[in-house]
């Protein structure tokens, strides 16, 4: 055995140790979670930190079955499919002409689309608030749309545009070439090229708009138009909590996240790494 190399393997141990224990931390709290919502609520008041003995999945039911969470469900599903299409196809519209085209105000508006990720979100609850109140835009189906577009349209532009840049001008040159239209060249060419950032803004958008809180909290006071994220305020009572039920909900409620994640996991790997080596 070469002694040399007993230091250098201890170190490669150590670290392969903290990652483990690092990824560990990360994984109780869902594990926590799911044991929990498995159990009866004598059975998590005795203890909360024990595995499950009785496979409760009622509480599921429960959950699911409870006044007004599953029309929250669909409430946050539409509000989320919404913002993804819309996000989706504005950002790559403004970023492809803020890459592609020479115009004046270029890099003011492009400024203006990258200072909306340092505003803080909270910030503008009061102003779009008594704007909507004066407008009478409040307590209707459409009311969150326009926050949560404008709320993903600043990261989105910046993603868009500079992926779009890295792509070769001379494919749009050759395709305009073949009498193709903007619009074909958009649909058939660039979008299909964007994937990766498509993947990336698709989870993105669909997280924005799905846990959000504020906003649907006070632009909204019809309860056939509540979040699923005000919904699971329904299962915390200010004197008696049902934790199992209230873990189940939870679970129930991040499933579209962990869904659309793992449909779009390596496009989403792709469109990180991107550019990262150069061949």
């Amino acid at each position: 055995m070469n002694i040399k190399n007993i230091p250098v393997k201890v170190l490669k141990l150590i670290v392969n140790i903290v990652f483990m224990l690092f990824s560990i931390s990360c994984i109780f709290p869902i594990l926590w979670m799911v044991n929990s919502a498995l159990k009866t609520s004598n059975e998590f008041m005795q203890d909360s930190i024990s595995l499950t003995q009785s496979l409760y999945v009622q509480n599921f039911i429960d959950a699911v079955q409870s006044s007004g969470f599953l029309n929250c469900f669909l409430n946050s599903a539409l509000l989320g499919v919404i913002n993804v299409v819309l996000t989706v196809v504005c950002a790559l519209v403004t970023g492809y002409f803020i890459s592609r085209y020479n115009f004046r105000f270029k890099k003011a508006i492009y400024l203006l689309f990258v200072s909306g990720m340092v505003i803080p979100m909270l910030s503008l609850l009061i102003p779009v608030f008594l704007q909507f109140k004066t407008l009478g835009m409040l307590d209707k189906p459409w009311t969150l749309t326009l926050p949560y577009l404008a709320f993903s349209m600043p990261f989105a532009v910046m993603l868009t545009e500079n992926y779009i840049r890295s792509i070769p001008v001379e494919l749009d040159e050759a395709a305009y070439m073949e009498g193709c239209s903007t619009f074909h060249l958009l649909s058939r060419i660039v979008f299909p090229m964007c994937s990766p950032t498509v993947a990336i803004l698709i989870i993105t958008s669909f997280m924005n708009a799905w846990n959000e809180f504020p906003f649907a909290l006070v632009l909204l006071n019809n309860e056939k138009l509540r979040t699923i994220s005000i919904g699971i305020r329904m299962f915390n009572s200010e004197h008696n909590i049902n934790y199992p039920l209230y873990m189940a909900a939870l679970l129930v409620s991040i499933l579209p996240i962990l869904i659309i994640y793992l449909i779009f996991s390596k496009q989403i790997m792709k469109g990180m790494t991107v550019g990262a080596v150069k061949g």
